[in-house]
């Protein structure tokens, strides 16, 4: 598996709803989503969470979710 130095934060959603939504969206057209909350201990709607990306894929990741309303 990538470490976290391979991956490339390109969004940063504020519930887990909305982080699967963005997982979901990346994941139809191809491209490794990976979701990381940001605080432990707090529940998954009151959390953010990083969208991270493989770096070959942040543009075209990126752009996917702007497409779609997402950022």
């Amino acid at each position: 598996m990538k470490n976290a130095a391979e991956w490339k934060t390109i969004h940063m959603a504020k519930s887990e709803h909305a982080a699967k939504r963005a997982e979901e969206i990346l994941a139809r057209e191809g491209v490794l989503v990976k979701l990381s909350p940001v605080y432990r201990g707090v529940s998954g709607e009151d959390n953010y969470y990083e969208v991270r990306v493989l770096p070959a894929e942040a543009e075209e990741a990126r752009a996917l979710l702007l497409d779609n309303g997402i950022v």
